[in-house]
């Protein structure tokens, strides 16, 4: 639909890790601070005190995509150069009344622009028109910006006097909006405040969809994150991950028609367990293409991850200009669209097909357990199972045995260099470096200091 008309908005996260600031004009504010001011932002008290509500408040002020009136909320809240984080704003924000109220403009021109006759075709402009090319954009931000300095300028006002002889001057209607939009944007033609609100609020009106909206949430925001972002706008056909700081994987299969997503990677093996009611999707067991898979998102640089399984007939992803130079792959027997998009310019990024790790027909990926009344007791009977089998590995030539011996081929590498004084001994020296994350952290600290009793002349960390 090309004309204005109403909906409700419901945007939906869940997060694993810890937000901790966020920028906006180049300064980062403590998240407590960004909770408070969102309260105030949003015309909503703040839900909950725990950090990930936060997260949900900026994903409102982002996720603005064909609203101008949001798109008018987040243009002032977070890209005006006065644009600041206050716990108690010196001027009061808009209302959501107010800023539809000033959206109305924004529509006016949009559906003006919409109806003249477009040089390049035989037809009117299209709004894929104006959103993907550059002159459109900026025609149509040259129509805002007259239409609104007009109406600023010309700003009639009614003369109040209150119970003890005080005046002021008070708008009203639609007049009373752009008074509230004249304390944060000049008309003045010497400024250029007008023409930056009205470009950065039609960029968000055709840019801030679901993917673009997350990008913009990481890019500003400081602290670790395994994070799911969908909206009410988009669910019928796409939601978004983001890993940072915190592992986040995601598990597709085709057969059962399940996409499984968990911050454990153990987490997405639960649909190996999962019987369809109604069957599977695909019946034949023998199609390589059809095997369950886990992708592990780079939670070292930053990863996005964009699912779109489309709509009625269409089958490409809906992704906004920005990030329609992204790779499309396809999963789930080509029925789901999967755009990646790294942070990090230095990531080495190999195709998706050689970063997806088999979950089924796999000899070292094993289903979860079955759930039982009493899981303490459980594992304390499998304690003697388990010191078996890892007696039994050992004994065996398999991947433990090949690892003990790699590594002491390289620590004795690293020892005979040592001596003979091709590695000199300084004070950063690192010899071995073992990593972790979480649980594993735990048994890499204890691995950590068995080594260093076994080579006190090692500099293990």
């Amino acid at each position: 639909a090309t004309r204005p008309h109403s909906v409700g908005v419901e945007n939906y996260i869940t997060h694993n890790g810890d937000f901790e600031f966020f920028n906006v004009n180049g300064k980062y504010y403590d998240v407590e601070v960004v909770q408070q001011w969102l309260e105030k932002v949003l015309g909503t008290p703040m839900p909950a005190t725990v950090d990930s509500s936060a997260i949900a408040g900026v994903v409102d002020l982002l996720r603005t995509q064909g609203s101008f009136a949001l798109s008018i909320r987040c243009a002032l809240c977070l890209t005006l150069p006065s644009s600041k984080v206050e716990s108690d704003p010196v001027v009061s924000y808009p209302t959501m009344d107010e800023y539809e109220e000033i959206a109305k403009t924004f529509e006016k021109s949009l559906n003006d622009l919409l109806d003249t006759n477009n040089e390049s075709s035989d037809g009117k402009n299209s709004l894929e028109d104006i959103s993907s090319k550059e002159d459109k954009r900026t025609q149509l931000s040259s129509m805002v910006i007259e239409s609104l300095r007009k109406n600023l300028e010309l700003l009639p006002a009614v003369k109040v006097t209150n119970a003890v002889g005080e005046s002021s001057r008070r708008y009203r209607g639609a007049s009373f909006a752009l008074g509230r939009l004249a304390k944060f944007v000049s008309s003045d033609v010497e400024d250029s405040d007008l023409a930056n609100f009205a470009q950065a609020t039609i960029d968000a009106f055709f840019d801030n969809d679901l993917l673009h909206s997350t990008r913009l949430f990481l890019q500003d925001a400081k602290g670790s994150f395994g994070l799911m972002v969908a909206s009410s706008v988009d669910a019928h056909r796409q939601v978004c991950f983001a890993a940072r700081g915190q592992t986040l994987s995601i598990g597709f299969y085709p057969r059962k028609g399940i996409i499984c997503y968990g911050s454990e990677q153990a987490a997405v093996k639960a649909g190996l367990n999962y019987e369809n009611p109604g069957g599977n999707l695909v019946h034949d067991n023998s199609g390589e293409a059809d095997n369950a898979v886990r992708l592990d998102l780079d939670d070292l640089g930053g990863e996005i991850c964009l699912l779109d399984w489309g709509f009625a007939m269409e089958a490409e992803p809906s992704i906004s200009p920005p990030n329609r130079n992204l790779q499309v792959e396809k999963l789930m027997n080509n029925c789901v669209s999967v755009v990646l998009l790294h942070q990090s310019q230095t990531f080495n990024s190999l195709p998706l097909s050689k970063r997806l790790t088999l979950l089924e027909h796999n000899e070292f990926i094993k289903p979860l357990l079955d759930d039982c009344a009493d899981p303490v007791l459980a594992d304390i009977r499998d304690i003697p199972r388990v010191c078996q089998q890892i007696q039994d590995d050992w004994r065996d030539v398999g991947l433990n045995r090949m690892t003990a011996w790699n590594l002491a081929n390289c620590i004795r590498e690293r020892m005979k260099a040592i001596v003979d004084g091709k590695i000199k001994c300084h004070g950063g020296q690192v010899d071995i470096l073992v990593t972790g994350c979480e649980v594993s952290l735990w048994v890499a600290e204890q691995f950590v200091s068995d080594l260093q009793k076994c080579f006190p002349r090692l500099f293990v960390k």
